[in-house]
């Protein structure tokens, strides 16, 4: 799994490849990431390190799986998405993902432990519609034909960062998601500019390769990502790590239900104004109606059950939780996929 070492948890394969300083460039990517034109040089200033001694450690990150990318999460309202958890109680999980991924954006599915529906996958559609039809089409021809569609109707928190100092998930500061950015286009940016945001090249001036790519000025990439920023449709800057391969295993996903349901909003704050380790926070609606009543929801990562028990003690102080299920991940049938 790891060690404690200078106060940090350094995951094994972490030691293997340079140990405190690869720890803490983690960290620094994660938590403190530049808004410059020169992120990697800046960071590699505080590590005391060169900028290309920090690329080829990126790059082998990269190389073992570890990083997935470096850059910025794209709101999906801002392309007048919707989006939705799905679960479902399937016979046959992996043909369900695939069949849910050809037809609608897939970025999750995950087996859990929940008594009836074992197979959970986030799925993004421009018509609502087309998301229960699918929902209900995969529960048909690969399990009881049970399923529910938990709509994303406010997202108070996204940021799904590690903390190698405490073992334990805990968000970045800009985690807030925007309810209703505009379009790119709206504010004058092409899609293609927003996609080549989402990962940036691991190069000394990524935003000049990007604008280099696109028939830009660095100036103007920089620019445009400062104001997508401000604006809401990009989020959550810095680096995405493959938590499990980092020794963060323990995976569950909190699922609360309020004493009254006019009291949801004040729940779902609650959570993000007392547990910083909740790497998801989302109010939900359910589909059918009336057929779900945990519909707050939030995620916890950590390197072992005890972090996270520690973390739900806190919701005994919660005035507004009637009660809560932990659903643990079992198994991720989508790794890797840049989220």
């Amino acid at each position: 799994m790891g060690v404690y070492g200078m106060g940090r948890f350094i995951p094994d394969i972490v030691e293997k490849l340079g140990g405190e300083l690869v720890a803490e460039a983690l960290m620094e990517l994660q938590y403190r990431f530049p808004l410059t034109p020169t992120p990697y040089h800046d960071v590699a200033e505080r590590l005391g390190i060169g900028v290309a001694e920090l690329l080829d450690m990126l790059k082998t990150l990269k190389e073992k799986r570890i990083l997935k990318r470096i850059g910025f999460y794209l709101n999906y309202r801002a392309a007048r998405k919707r989006a939705a958890l799905i679960a479902i109680e399937a016979d046959k999980p992996r043909e369900a993902t695939r069949y849910l991924a050809g037809v609608l954006e897939v970025t999750h599915s995950y087996l859990r432990d929940h008594p009836v529906y074992n197979l959970w996958v986030v799925g993004k559609h421009e018509d609502p519609e087309k998301i229960v039809e699918a929902a209900q089409k995969a529960a048909e021809q690969y399990g009881s034909g049970r399923w529910l569609v938990l709509w994303g109707e406010k997202t108070l928190r996204l940021s799904v960062k590690y903390d190698l100092e405490k073992g334990v998930s805990r968000a970045g500061p800009l985690s807030s998601v925007a309810a209703n950015p505009p379009k790119p286009e709206d504010i004058g940016y092409s899609m293609a500019l927003v996609r080549a945001l989402r990962v940036l090249p691991l190069e000394e001036r990524p935003y000049a390769v990007i604008a280099n790519r696109l028939g830009l000025t660095e100036e103007q990439v920089v620019a445009a990502m400062r104001e997508m920023l401000e604006k809401g449709i990009l989020g959550d800057p810095g680096a995405a790590l493959d938590g499990h391969r980092l020794g963060f295993v323990y995976n569950g996903m909190v699922t609360l239900a309020p004493r009254d349901m006019e009291q949801l909003d004040m729940l779902c704050q609650w959570v993000v104004d007392n547990v910083e380790e909740a790497t998801h926070v989302v109010k939900r609606s359910v589909t059918p109606p009336g057929s779900w009543r945990h519909l707050c929801y939030f995620m916890v990562h950590a390197v072992d059950q005890e972090k996270v028990k520690q973390v739900l003690r806190r919701l005994e102080n919660c005035p507004y939780l009637d009660d809560y299920m932990v659903i643990k991940s079992l198994e991720d049938l989508l790794p890797g996929v840049i989220r």
